[in-house]
């Protein structure tokens, strides 16, 4: 069987979760042929960067801006038709690299590259046999991500299936719920008493990881000293990601608050499961990725600087189903000290956590694949 798994590079999710599922794939079953491509890249350089930089500048520099688009898009008008229209127009170019893998199944993890896959199937241009499933990476849907004559389409969680109903006319029959793909490590937790004498940390202390690659300097900075102020014995890991300005500051003001032995910063990593397993509190903003690797290590979160759009109606679903709370810079970290003073509320919210999970979504993201592919035979264990 050959599956074909278009990712996207606006953002880190659409990405993680391509490779999780991947990933989860070749473990299931070593003789099915699985590519992940990005299909915005696919298309072309220019294309691709004019689609990722514009996201990150819209969200990064005009969040207002960016979220009021959100909404008007979310709507049958003439801005959603023009959407859908550009990004159909490259259908053609899609099809190319399509042809070249000659998949059984394609899925898509991202909006754009559906609406593509729609029209290449309303043409004819791709064999019948062909299936395609849409995964929508975020804990709500949006219009864009809906187009027709598409097989399937899989939801983060089951209160999504709704709107997709009743708003955007999707049959029901093809809608699955099955979650967000992640990798296996974040689903089983290491020992911790192992996982921190490797890393340095006290596993009897209180430990907070904050997730600071995307919040900018400054805003970061203010919260780290405020947080590691406020309670001296707190153990802190702060995870900067690919932000070299971000990580010199930290190192500096780690430096002068003394703070060194209960703080353990870190650049660009590729366990990030570890510290969540470990944590008691992730302080992140909620991109939909994250969020699901969170609620699979079943880690309460406390949601800093979402933007309007798709983070915000992320942060409203964690914030209904007590998973997290939403801070700001400014009584941030009294919030979180409260609540990390509070060991039943946070217990409640772990087990919130624990609820919505949905730990075999990758494997069941692949039966679906097999079962639309026409390929019934039993996987390897």
């Amino acid at each position: 069987m050959k599956i074909l798994i278009f990712s996207a590079s606006t953002g880190g999710g659409h990405k993680r979760a391509a490779a999780a599922l991947e990933d989860t794939i070749k473990r299931m079953d070593p003789s099915a042929e699985v590519t992940v491509v990005d299909g915005l890249r696919a298309i072309g350089k220019v294309y691709d960067k004019t689609v990722v930089n514009g996201y990150y500048f819209l969200v990064k520099k005009t969040p207002k801006f960016y979220g009021g688009l959100y909404k008007i898009t979310d709507r049958k008008n003439l801005m959603y038709k023009a959407v859908m229209q550009s990004n159909a127009s490259m259908a053609r170019k899609l099809l190319e690299e399509i042809k070249r893998h000659d998949p059984d199944v394609i899925i898509m993890c991202h909006a754009f590259i559906t609406a593509m896959v729609s029209k290449l199937k309303k043409q004819g241009k791709l064999d019948e046999k062909v299936k395609s499933i849409a995964l929508i990476t975020d804990y709500d849907a949006h219009r864009t991500y809906v187009a027709p004559n598409i097989d399937a389409y899989v939801l983060a969680e089951p209160q999504m299936a709704p709107k997709l109903i009743e708003e955007y006319g999707v049959d029901e029959s093809i809608i699955y719920p099955l979650g967000i793909p992640t990798f296996d490590k974040f689903n089983v937790p290491g020992a911790k008493e192992e996982i921190c004498r490797r890393e340095g940390l006290d596993p009897n202390k209180t430990t907070v990881l904050l997730m600071a690659g995307s919040f900018g300097v400054t805003g970061v900075l203010k919260f780290y000293k405020k947080l590691a102020e406020i309670d001296e014995n707190l153990q802190l890991i702060v995870i900067t990601g690919k932000n070299e300005k971000l990580y010199e500051k930290l190192e500096e003001a780690v430096e002068e608050l003394g703070a060194k032995g209960r703080t353990k910063l870190l650049y660009f990593v590729d366990n990030v499961e570890d510290y969540m397993h470990v944590s008691d509190l992730i302080v992140t903003k909620p991109g939909g990725l994250t969020i699901t690797e969170s609620l699979a290590c079943h880690l309460p979160m406390a949601i800093y600087n979402a933007f309007p759009g798709q983070e915000q109606f992320n942060v409203n679903f964690l914030l209904r189903h007590k998973a997290a709370i939403s801070v700001d810079k400014k009584t941030g970290a009294e919030d979180i000290s409260e609540l990390l003073h509070s060991p039943e509320r946070l217990e409640a919210m772990r087990e919130s956590c624990k609820q919505l999970a949905r730990p075999n979504a990758a494997e069941d993201m692949y039966r679906l694949a097999k079962e639309l592919g026409g390929d019934n035979e039993e996987e390897n264990p």
